[in-house]
């Protein structure tokens, strides 16, 4: 049986007048294609060959072996005729949003769909053929006979034929069955495999998943189970919608416990709710199953108690492109899933064709939806990665280790991927993969121990959720996300089934860390003798409302309250650091609420960075997952707060918990357009940006938060701020003198074989799975202890910052350091680009690099030292830095205070000067210092 839930077609009304004549034009063009056909296919029986799994000669060369075979002796069967013109994606890759990308994907497939199935379409209704049309593989299901088959495929449209077989998986099963006990008892420590990944590190830093939509392609799921519940798109805490968020793609089992076209998930037999669990799910009862907890999650039943079909599959990625109601009706791309888990194959050993799934793929990769899928569970030998989707380049193939260790489980397939020509490295990466704890079907508190790359994909669809939560740069960037978990993971090497890589046929890139691609890296080490400078403010040395000392709240527009410290009220929790956190609310109607922080400055800074953690619950959209209406941005300013750029368009970047939608333009919003952070972070999240590299005494940072003419919401949060940075202002840094080396003699390497860690597979039984109907996990096994990456606040009870005190004069004799050979001014010489860098060259041919960063600020680099200076000859503040490398001192002179000076660095001393008018170039004070630029000396006279 064919149908066609999602399109609705109106009846057409003829005119009597007009009965008669179509009726017998029909019939006389279905003759004439039957006879034609009929001719067409005696005269090339004779002269059919197999040739690259098609029948060669004619037409028929377009019609796969399946098909064939499933009509022969005057048989009906279900076929795909795949058109010859497809539609051209490659213009979403230019795109940057969700939104954008999906809806472009979305409307090029169906108009393309549109425009090039109407003849065969008209010609298949004109026959009463049964029929179904796709879109997202521009491709019609007809169930027909050979003849038809044949008629089809030497259309010069039709670029070929492909079978609709059913396909059995092999799904794992459990061993036993145990009554779940009455009263649930609840576990005590997160599942292993959980653990294993580096998870719950990330849940440290605040990101659950939150914000990101997860789809299951399964047997389904039993959406009311405790740990799957609370996490169900369709649920609001009270009502369930199962429109946009439940499909089912089963339309003709006989003796399924779910029937047909369920109007609600269900789960026919287990394996799709283990898989969701394993991605999204939490009880709130200690049943921390999932990998992303905070994420929400939609299904798709695919298979029939694991009987699969490629029309099913596709029918299930055609909805995730974009989901409609329940019964059919438009799809809504804005709807879509982010990422897709699927733990099916389609075997072509069973008459699946090789390239059937590839186009609906790298349509959902298209649209920006992450479609991670398993690699199969027919290994241990070499390119048993075989079916698809697993062997498309555009899918995220994953294997199996064993839970806890770094072995590959026997089972996971291994690449390289032969059956479609391509030798293509597979899998993608590992996770844990055996007696894996998750929610089953049995009741709302059943869970079962399962094994197999069906447990593993769950993993790293989760992983990805808590990636793109924490870094929404990355979110719909397919390429780039993959790029984050690949470099990130835990590299396991293994030489069978080829080079060790990585990456290799049997891990991939390894063992996913999940950390390791969220963490922030730690901002470098301060160089030489710099130090770093820490700025704390936690809002904890004030009693609410007041703001800390040199902070500042301006409403300008819209009603008070005004930015305040608080210590209670939503968004829950009140502060990060206990009692305090700064606060604003998310009013109903259009505002502008900014908090300025204190004055502070960057002075001969590298590396300056901002950490923060934040909670906000402001009014975004429910159905686009890319728009905001109410939002927050973090500002800078150069110019003592007279005028504020955006972070990034000021030249910082956001390292971790960046801007996560855009302002909707048609709302009225003061920062529509823009990036920010809108919608519910669900607690407080870590941001981690680093600042740019300038050079100012007036900086101030601005948390700013505007709402639109619509509803409001709770409002936002700031905490436990840390703005560290390196200075040159460190104290004496003297080269340490490179001691001689004395030549010794080299003693002859003895070549000793390196020993080669191979990883010797745990043996593991063909995927199977012990069952045990009880929330209480059996102690299977405990993963090496791996040091948690926490936040640790900085225990400062009084948040303020110490600036640099300015010397004072106290004019004491300065050491006479040794004569040097004289070194040229720095205004001789000339500039010379080189490499995209400037260069100032000396006559004695040394280089300096030269960097310009402003329009008069000027960097130089000297390598013998490894240190970057600055020197101006008009910065702005009627001063003059200069480095003079003889005597490697740093000076800063200034005609602007009552009495001009020089102030070294080095030594940490004022010197007061005057011009010397015997001496020209040379400086005096009293007591008279000169500084002579040709030796290098400071002179007391």
């Amino acid at each position: 049986m064919i149908t066609n839930p999602n399109r609705t077609s109106a009846s057409s009304r003829l005119r009597p007048v007009f009965c008669l004549f179509l009726f017998i034009a029909a019939s006389v063009a279905v003759l004439g294609a039957i006879a034609s056909s009929r001719a067409i296919g005696q005269r090339e029986s004779a002269s059919r060959q197999a040739d690259g799994g098609r029948v060669a000669n004619g037409p028929n060369i377009k019609i796969a072996p399946w098909v064939i075979e499933h009509t022969a002796s005057g048989q009906k069967a279900e076929f795909f005729v795949v058109l010859a013109d497809q539609a051209d994606l490659s213009g979403a890759s230019a795109l940057h949003t969700k939104a954008e990308k999906g809806r472009y994907v979305h409307d090029a497939l169906w108009n393309k769909s549109q425009a090039s199935q109407r003849p065969i379409l008209q010609w298949l209704r004109e026959r009463r053929i049964e029929h179904r049309s796709f879109y997202i593989v521009n491709a019609i299901l007809v169930k027909g006979s050979r003849e038809i088959a044949e008629a089809l495929a030497a259309r010069r449209d039709v670029a070929r034929i492909e079978g609709n077989p059913h396909i059995r998986n092999p799904i794992p099963q459990p061993d036993a069955v145990l009554e779940a006990p009455s009263q649930p008892q609840t576990p005590e420590t997160i599942e292993p495999g959980i653990s294993y990944t580096h998870a719950p590190d990330v849940w440290a830093l605040g990101f659950r998943g939150q914000g990101i939509t997860v789809a299951g392609a399964d047997t389904g799921q039993r959406w009311t189970h405790n740990a799957l519940k609370p996490h169900y798109r369709g649920w609001d805490g009270q009502n369930a919608d199962h429109n946009y968020n439940w499909h089912d793609s089963i339309h003709d089992s006989v003796g399924n416990p779910c029937g047909n076209d369920s109007p609600f998930p269900c789960d026919d037999n287990g394996h799709g709710s283990h898989t969701i669990g394993t991605a999204i799910g939490d009880d709130g009862m200690g049943n921390q199953i999932g990998m992303a907890p905070g994420a929400r999650w939609i299904g798709c039943r695919n298979m029939d108690q694991g009987n699969g079909t490629p029309a099913r599959y596709i029918e299930c990625m055609e909805w995730f492109l974009a989901p409609y109601p329940i019964g059919g009706g438009q799809g809504d791309p804005l709807r879509a899933p982010d990422i897709t888990n699927n733990s099916w194959t389609c075997p072509p050993s069973e008459g699946c064709s090789v390239d059937t799934l590839q186009a609906a793929v790298e349509a959902q990769a298209a649209a920006g939806i992450m479609m991670v899928v398993n690699a199969g569970s027919q290994g241990p030998a070499c390119s048993t990665v075989q079916d698809p989707p697993a062997i498309y380049a555009a899918a995220y193939s994953v294997g199996a280790l064993n839970t806890g260790t770094d072995n590959v489980a026997s089972f996971s397939s291994r690449g390289p991927v032969i059956i479609d020509g391509s030798n293509r490295i597979k899998p993608d990466i590992t996770a844990p993969g055996t007696t894996i704890r998750s929610s089953y079907n049995g009741s709302d508190n059943d869970y079962a121990n399962l094994s197999g790359t069906s447990m593993a994909t769950p993993h790293i669809a989760g992983a990805m959720g808590l990636l793109w939560s924490a870094r929404p740069e990355l979110r719909h960037n397919i390429s780039g996300s993959r790029t984050a978990l690949n470099e990130a993971a835990f590299f396991l090497a293994y030489k069978q089934c080829g080079t060790p890589g990585p990456p290799n046929n049997v891990s991939g890139w390894g063992r996913v860390d999940i950390l390791a691609a969220v963490g922030p890296s730690p901002p470098p080490q301060c160089p030489g003798c710099w130090k770093q400078v820490t700025m704390t403010e936690n809002f904890d040395a004030v009693t609410p409302p007041a703001l800390p000392s040199g902070w500042t709240a301006t409403n300008v527009e819209g009603p008070p309250p005004l930015w305040v410290t608080s210590n209670t009220g939503v968004p829950m929790p009140p502060a990060d650091t206990l009692p305090n956190a700064a606060f604003v609310d998310d009013p109903a109607v259009v505002s502008d609420k900014r908090l300025d922080s204190l004055q502070f400055n960057f002075f001969e800074v590298a590396f300056p960075r901002l950490t923060f953690r934040h909670n906000f619950n402001l009014e975004a959209s429910d159905q686009g997952p890319d728009t905001g209406y109410d939002g927050g941005v973090l500002e800078l300013s150069t110019d003592n707060g007279n005028t504020f750029q955006d972070i990034l368009t000021a030249g910082g970047s956001f390292v971790l918990g960046g801007y996560n939608r855009t302002i909707s333009t048609d709302r009225r919003s003061p920062i529509a357009g823009r990036q920010a952070w809108s919608g519910n972070s669900n607690g407080f999240i870590t941001t981690v940006v680093d600042l740019p590299v300038l050079t100012s005494f007036n900086l101030r940072l601005r948390w700013r938060m505007a709402s639109d003419m619509s509803s409001g919401n709770e409002g936002w949060r700031i905490d436990t701020l840390h703005t560290t940075w390196c200075t040159g202002q460190g104290p004496p840094c003297t080269p340490t003198p490179t001691p001689p080396i004395t030549p010794t003699p080299t003693p002859t390497a003895t070549a000793t074989p390196t020993a080669t860690a191979t990883h010797t597979p745990t043996p593991t039984p063909t995927p199977t799975a012990t069952h045990t109907r009880t929330p209480t996990p059996t102690a299977t096994h405990t993963p090496t202890p791996t040091p948690t990456a926490t936040r640790t606040p900085t225990p400062t009870p009084t948040a303020t910052h110490t600036p640099t005190p300015t010397p004072t004069f106290t004019p004491t004799p300065t050491p006479t350091p040794t004569p040097t050979p004289a070194h040229p001014s720095f205004f001789t010489g000339e500039i010379a680009l080189g490499n995209g860098v400037y260069y100032l060259q000396f006559p004695n041919g040394t280089p300096f690099g030269y960097y310009s960063y402003l329009t008069d600020p000027r960097w130089i680099y000297h390598f013998d030292m490894g240190y970057e200076y600055w020197f101006d000859a008009n910065d702005g503040h009627s001063g003059i830095f200069f480095y003079d490398f003889a005597s490697n001192h740093f000076f800063y002179t200034s005609p602007s205070f009552p009495f001009p000076y020089l102030y070294d660095f080095s030594l940490n001393t004022v010197l007061y000067y005057f011009p010397d008018p015997h001496n020209p170039g040379h400086y005096t004070t009293n007591p008279r210092y000169f500084y002579n630029f040709a030796t290098g000396q400071i002179i007391t006279m």
